[in-house]
């Protein structure tokens, strides 16, 4: 049995697995170069970690062992082969540890103007279950599962997808957003992309988008919920006992209900479905349709 200093030291290790330089790929114009690097972290069972990047994805993974394995993919361009393999050095991947947290930064160094943009760096990262998160990138799509503890997600330009969490804070501009199984207070906001939210528990719900369908199926904890949209359906899917009051809105839809205690006009629905709910709901579509409706057993 290995000794608990002998077992450190293996997993300070770090292994590089230096990928073939991607010949000849061209992006835009410009040739882009790969390498790969792994490397493992000691961890508590609950930490805090830090993932953020530029131009590139992430994804995060709930594991069984109290440790961080990361897989790094940096990239390199230029307008030559040499230029992009050059350009690696600039892809600077730094690590940050201290009691419950840990920082994992991918960031370009050196003249920014010196690369033709397609230079980035890709994390996935094995946390911890217990872990709670925050995943930050500009470019790229951000997914998370597994991990049972706080999840924030910043993104510039793509989708994002979790899996579980308690405590959920998800922002993108330009992508669509896909929640399953959270928990605690959930706040989705988006501009250009589809809202889909499922199998929610008791979570307070805040869901924001512009140009496209909210969905939301699960159950509402006591408090306030906004659900909102400008271009595109808005559908909540509720049990059929639950007791909750709403104020439901559009302008260019119609509406539509299977709870026989609430209100239906030709552009809203109102009431309450038990005295004095706990749960209290405002959803707003400006062009679409307005659906509350009891999820099927």
């Amino acid at each position: 049995m290995r000794s608990r200093l002998a077992r450190l030291a293996a997993l300070l290790a770090v292994g590089v697995l230096t990928g073939a330089l991607a010949g000849g790929c061209a992006v835009n114009g410009s040739v882009v170069a790969t390498e790969q690097e792994r490397r493992t972290i000691p961890a508590d069972e609950a930490p805090f970690i830090l993932v953020e990047t530029f131009n590139g994805r992430i994804s995060v993974q709930g594991g069984a062992d109290p440790v961080v394995e990361v897989r790094i993919t940096r990239r390199g361009s230029g307008t030559s082969q040499d230029r992009a393999e050059r350009d690696l050095e600039n892809v600077r991947i730094d690590v940050e540890t201290a009691p419950d947290r840990i920082a994992i930064t991918a960031r370009r160094t050196g003249d920014p103007s010196a690369s033709p943009g397609n230079s980035g760096a890709d994390l996935e990262v094995i946390v911890p279950a217990g872990a709670s998160v925050e995943l930050r990138t500009s470019n790229g799509r951000v997914e998370a599962a597994n991990v049972t503890g706080s999840i924030v997600v910043r993104t510039s330009n793509g989708s994002v997808t979790t899996r579980g969490g308690h405590d959920l804070d998800l922002d993108t501009t330009n992508g669509d957003v896909s929640v399953n199984g959270p928990e605690g207070r959930l706040r989705v906001s988006t501009s250009n992309g589809g809202i889909d939210i499922l199998s929610a528990r008791d979570v307070v719900l805040s869901a924001r988008t512009s140009n496209a369908a909210i969905v939301f199926s699960g159950t509402l904890a006591p408090g306030s919920h906004a659900l909102a949209t400008t271009n595109g359906d808005c559908s909540i899917g509720l049990p059929g006992d639950a007791a909750f009051a709403i104020e439901g809105t559009t302008t260019n839809g119609t509406v539509r209900t299977d709870f026989p205690a609430l209100t239906l006009t030709d552009a809203t629905i109102a009431g309450e479905t038990a005295p004095a709910p706990a749960v209290r709901i405002v959803a707003a579509t400006t062009n679409g349709d307005l659906s509350v409706l009891t999820q099927l057993p």
